[in-house]
């Protein structure tokens, strides 16, 4: 027998209170604790023992059979005198119980009395008079009582007075560790895995672990065991209750109506639960379960006893689970009773928000169970194969399901296939129109859906919500590409928001993903990073970061990262981009994905392989795809690298070409501008600088300030180099933009950086700023005025450098040294004059008298 030592503890604890009761069904091991604690209690005193049956309803049997347990136990010395049980009139029964009290008032020693079996006592009487005794019962006595349901008896006040301690089901239950030692009494010692999965199974129950290990056929030694331990000892009329309500996962009252056809089903379950039935309550509501082994057993004799009503009873709990909404469960059942026409009906209806939900590998499962020769049967089927094959990649099949389903459709009244036609235009949008990157179409196909929802009604179709926030985000999506994006701001935005409220969290992902492209379009790189992190943080949160539904989100972050100049975090954003898009993306994206891939090579210094790449990226675009804002992103990248190959002309010549396109992107200003410069058409480009200057692009801001630095500067006007400059570097401090100071003639801009960080105190709160990442001056701040001892004699000739306006790289070439070495005398120059930077060591240079 296995001793498990928390439980014998607990008894331990439970005796030095007056009752200790243990309540579970049949097979927890009630019996077998009590008596392996017994054998080896720590406690001294006797204990009696009494198992009750049937014949201790009657009350002279019960107390004579209680008197006999206490002599045989020795816990009445043969001096105390116990009157014998009364005849069977209450006013000599009173007189005996408190006769029989008082005899026990003086034992010698703390005695516990184990009534096991209590649940086979049910006359009013036995149970009366156990209750009064335990209700004052003697300084000494103890009772633990053994039952498989509560007894009727006033427990409660036991319980609200601190008396009593109650071990149930879920404290008897086998944990793993206790499983394993339970199974190598039986010489059976399973992987961890393999028990932690039968304990799981069991939930713990000690009979169930057993009966597992036992016997070769452990699973059909447990139904034996249930059904003829619990199920047969139940009235006909709750077996048949049982039998029915064990269809569903989990039961409730009215659902069990619906299955019964009766009535009262949420006081049956409530009676079952008290009766310790295998049946317990979920949470604090209306909810039932069964135990899964019982819950097994049940469903395995329905389908022998009663085959044909398993359908039925499955399509009841299908049409009961839609009733309530619950579209998920509803299919399961639907298709378990295999009516494949309930289940496609209910794909229409429930199923396109599903798949965009945390259910989709759910709703997939469902789909594969259909039969595929069924899905040319009904319009229904034919979306529902259409959904199946865009799940799985078979992307050529949807085409010509979608083309079935219209055709079905047809001849149908108007007022019967609302639900359909829409479920049939967003599978249309998804697997066709996104897909091929027809944006065009995407937006007025959305348009109408938008309109013809705006004019149902819930109950006409319930998925309206569902419906709509996807509608939103597919227009937001095809305004976006079609290049109108301050509508586009607006439809994602009620995208995001609508798909949150309605349920459909993929559709939230992709709208914050597209949003995120756009603020980056804008030139915003911290609202880009915002709706990343909202798009990421919701896919993390439903375990989804993996989906092509996020892959957008992901590219975008690589292009802030590349703003950034943060490279390795840019292709580590990149390769999870290219992970979610999977084998079969979206047109859009996977051309956005090439344009990332292109301007990292670009970042890289490798213009003529980024060339390449997006040359690629325009002979593989399908013929449908008409998305002009990507294809002016496109452009753009062509132009940055004929810029990084010294080509500026056919970036002229490329624009100057191109088809009638609406106001240039502040971007495309900026890439002309330069090319404009390098081709020698200087008042060309101050016209386009100017617009992009103040625009609320800061990216494009930044790249002209620094471009209109490089103008002023090349004719002499130091100046207005320094103030164009001093304004790029405060427009990219609070976005960190970085890439414009590298890629535009770094040289110069270094040469630049340096002249002017002697001249402005720009420094970022709590960090190097941009104009040190620059130069790569990192000045000491806050060291005591020379206090760091005297310069040394290269230092001394270094510091008559400073009040130039020479760059670091010009002292090393006057000096002869390295210019590393120059900038590390500078910085030990700053740190001995307690300067934080190089204006400030040449005031106190001067101050000094070292100047």
């Amino acid at each position: 027998m296995l001793w498990r030592a928390r439980l014998a503890e607990a008894l331990d604890a439970g005796v030095r209170r007056a009752v200790t009761m243990l309540c579970a069904g049949p097979g927890w091991g009630k019996t077998a604790l009590v008596s392996s604690w017994a054998g080896t209690r720590s406690l001294s005193g006797p204990i009696a023992w009494l198992t009750l049956d049937a014949q201790h309803d009657d009350p002279l049997a019960f107390w004579s059979d209680l008197i006999l347990s206490l002599r045989t136990a020795g816990a009445i010395p043969p001096t105390n005198s116990i009157p014998e049980p009364p005849p069977q009139t209450v006013d000599d029964d009173r007189a005996f119980r408190r006769a029989f009290t008082a005899a026990l008032a003086g034992l010698p020693a703390v005695t516990v009395v184990v009534l096991d079996d209590l649940h086979r006592v049910t006359d009013s009487r036995v149970l009366g008079g156990l209750a009064d005794l335990l209700a004052d019962l003697p300084e000494r006595l103890r009772f633990v009582l053994i039952s498989r349901t509560e007894p009727a008896v006033p427990l409660h006040r036991l319980r609200a007075a601190g008396h009593l301690t109650e071990l149930r089901a879920a404290d008897l239950a086998f944990r793993v560790e206790e499983a394993g030692e339970l199974l190598a009494l039986q010489g059976r010692r399973p992987a961890r895995p393999d028990l932690a999965a039968l304990v799981r199974r069991a939930e713990g129950w000690g009979a169930g672990l057993r009966l597992t290990a036992e016997t070769p056929d452990g699973y059909g030694a447990v139904e034996d065991y249930l059904v003829r331990e619990v199920l047969a000892g139940q009235p006909p009329q709750v077996r048949d209750f049982l039998l029915r309500t064990s269809v569903p996962d989990r039961v409730c009252g009215e659902l069990a109506d619906a299955l019964t056809g009766q009535r009262y089903g949420h006081q049956t379950l409530e009676r079952l639960e008290r009766a310790n039935v295998f049946v317990e309550r979920i949470g604090p509501g209306r909810w039932f379960r069964y135990h899964q082994m019982f819950r097994a057993a049940l469903r395995h004799q329905l389908a022998l006893t009663h085959p044909e009503t398993v359908p039925r009873l499955n399509l009841l709990a299908a049409q009961w689970y839609a009733g309530k909404g619950n579209g998920l469960t509803a299919l399961n059942h639907a298709a378990a009773a295999e009516d494949w026409d309930f289940v496609a009906r209910l794909v229409v209806e429930r199923g396109l928000q599903l798949f965009a939900s945390v259910d989709r590998a759910d709703l997939i499962e469902v789909l594969r169970r259909i039969p595929a020769d069924r899905f040319t049967d009904t319009a229904e089927l034919a979306v529902s194969g259409a959904m199946l094959a865009y799940a799985e990649g078979d992307l050529d099949v949807i085409p010509q399901r979608l083309t079935r389903a219209r055709s079905l459709l047809a001849g149908r009244d108007p007022a019967y296939r609302a639900g359909s036609d829409l479920a049939l235009t967003v599978m249309e949008c998804g697997a066709v129109l996104r897909r091929h990157g027809e944006m065009s179409r995407l937006t007025t196909v959305s348009s109408e859906m938008l309109d013809e929802l705006a004019a149902l009604r819930w109950d006409q179709v319930p998925a309206r919500l569902q419906y709509r926030a996807i509608a939103l985000s597919n227009k937001g999506t095809g305004l976006l590409w079609t290049g109108r994006l301050d509508h586009a701001e607006r439809y994602l935005w009620a995208a995001a928001s609508g798909a949150r409220a309605a349920g459909v969290p993929l559709v939230e992902i992709s709208a914050f993903a597209h949003l995120s492209l756009l603020a980056f379009v804008q030139g915003s790189l911290n609202g880009a990073l915002e709706h990343v992190t909202a798009a990421t943080d919701v896919a993390r949160r439903i375990d989804a970061q993996h989906r092509p539904a996020v892959a957008l989100a992901y590219l975008t972050e690589s292009l802030i990262e590349s703003e950034r100049g943060r490279e390795s975090e840019a292709e580590a954003a990149l390769r999870r981009g290219l992970h979610a898009l999977g084998d079969n993306p979206e047109a859009t994206l996977a051309i956005v994905a090439v344009l990332v891939r292109a301007r990292l090579l670009l970042d890289r210094g490798e213009p003529l392989a980024a060339r390449s790449v997006l040359r690629r990226a325009g002979d593989e675009a399908g013929p449908r795809l008409t998305a002009p804002l990507l294809d002016r992103l496109r452009w753009l990248g062509i132009a940055e690298t004929d810029l990084a190959l010294s080509a500026p002309d056919a970036v002229i010549a490329r624009y100057a070409n191109r088809p009638a396109l609406p106001a240039l992107l502040p971007a495309e200003q900026v890439c002309l501008a330069r090319a404009y410069l390098g081709a020698g058409r200087e008042s060309a480009a101050e016209s386009l600088l100017t617009r992009v200057r103040e625009s609320p692009d800061r990216v494009s801001a930044v790249s002209a300030w620094i471009l209109t630095a490089l103008a002023a500067d090349a004719h002499g006007r130091a100046s207005r180099a320094g103030e164009a400059l001093t304004r790029a570097l405060a427009d990219a401090e609070p976005e960190l933009i970085r890439r414009p100071f590298r890629s535009f003639d770094a040289a110069r801009v270094t040469v630049l950086a340096e002249r002017q960080q002697w001249l402005t105190e720009l420094r970022r709160p709590g960090g190097e700023g941009v104009l040190e990442e620059i130069t790569g001056e990192l000045p000491v701040l806050g060291a005591a005025a020379h206090t760091a001892g005297p310069l040394s004699e290269r230092e001394m000739e270094v510091l008559q450098y400073l009040p130039t306006v020479l760059t670091a790289a010009e002292i090393a070439e006057n000096l002869g040294i390295s210019v590393n070495t120059v900038k590390a005398h500078m910085r030990s120059i700053y740190r001995k004059l307690g300067a934080g930077r190089r204006r400030e060591a040449v005031v106190q240079s001067r101050q000094l008298g070292l100047l």
